[in-house]
């Protein structure tokens, strides 16, 4: 998060002690050639995808933090994000292996059908990470991936036209992704930061109610509710969050479990022997929407049975998690 410090002292006026000035110049460095790289690999992967006529947009990495932070360097990413449709999948894997691309050492039928992702590295160094979900086992995923393939904006990076979601979708994919890591015991501070400057970014630009319902089509009303709702406590801030039609969205409030104290300590120390995690199934059940008892129930009963099928998946396979 050396990015968002930076941000902080400057907004506040005040000089960065010297080793965290050193710590971010050497940041910023590593995220330039990284994320070079990254945009680098983008323009080689969508000619492979428009000779095969392939669907795809880049999101994640360079292109999100471009889109919040207005910097393509905030923070360092290491592959180069790709999502296609489930039914171009296995015609996009065929196409970057022609093209001299080889799947990482290790990749078994867990990680290309529960977690619906494969990394394809290229010979020349560089990692594709192709995706035709956008959420793991254990948490709601979107309905229908087809909307963020649909509206994706377009422009050119070197002669070359990139595809990536539309400002709305970046933000849904924001909470997507906090919500991963914080379900997973990962660290999800900077994944919290994202969603937050997504938000306030949304609003800066009248799309509050725009994100809202793409969150309603995408059924994704519990994840951004709890996502808005860790942001908040982590920054103690106020984000702009609405429901269309409906103006400000009621906050949902927190499990009981979810003290400040505990969710600075999970997002921020996930593996600290004192943090006090719940059970998975109780943050999956945060997780699921709020629309009525009987639908939450539902979707909490789908979601598990997913979770306990990829895992046996991943057991059998041998993989790694």
């Amino acid at each position: 998060m050396t990015g968002a410090c930076q941000r902080a002292y400057a907004i506040a006026g005040t000089a960065m002690p010297p080793p965290l000035a050193e710590a971010v110049r050497n940041a910023r460095a590593r995220a330039a050639v990284s994320n070079g790289r990254v945009l680098g690999l983008a323009r080689i992967a969508f000619p492979i995808l428009a000779e095969a006529r392939i669907a795809g947009i880049a999101f994640k990495g360079p292109f999100q933090h471009r889109q919040i932070h207005g910097d393509p360097f905030f923070c360092r990413s290491g592959d180069l994000d790709l999502l296609v449709a489930r039914e171009d999948f296995s015609a996009a894997l065929d196409a970057f292996e022609a093209a001299g691309f080889t799947r990482r050492e290790g990749t078994s039928p867990w990680w290309t059908s529960a977690l619906g992702e494969v990394h394809l590295v290229h010979p020349q160094g560089g990692v594709i990470d192709l995706h035709h979900r956008l959420q793991q086992p254990g948490c709601p995923p979107p309905h229908d991936l087809a909307q963020f393939l649909h509206a994706a904006g377009r422009e050119t990076i070197g002669g070359v036209e990139i595809a990536f979601p539309a400002l709305a979708h970046t933000v849904l994919i924001c909470a997507l992704n906090l919500t991963k890591e914080f379900a997973h015991r990962k660290l999800s501070a900077r994944y919290a930061y994202d969603f937050a400057a997504g938000l306030l970014k949304l609003a800066a630009e009248g799309q509050t109610q725009a994100f809202a319902k793409a969150a309603a089509d995408q059924r994704l009303g519990g994840t951004v509710g709890f996502a808005a709702a860790l942001a908040e406590l982590i920054f103690a801030i106020d984000l702009p969050l609405a429901q269309p039609h409906s103006g400000p969205r009621a906050r949902r409030p927190l499990p009981g479990w979810a003290s400040r104290e505990a969710v600075l300590a999970m997002a921020f120390d996930p593996d600290g022997e004192s943090t006090p995690w719940p059970r998975r199934r109780a943050v999956l059940w945060a997780l699921c929407s709020d629309a009525g008892l009987a639908r939450r129930a539902a979707e909490f009963s789908r979601e598990q049975a997913r979770m306990i099928a990829s895992e046996a998946m991943r057991l059998s396979a041998g993989a790694s998690s």
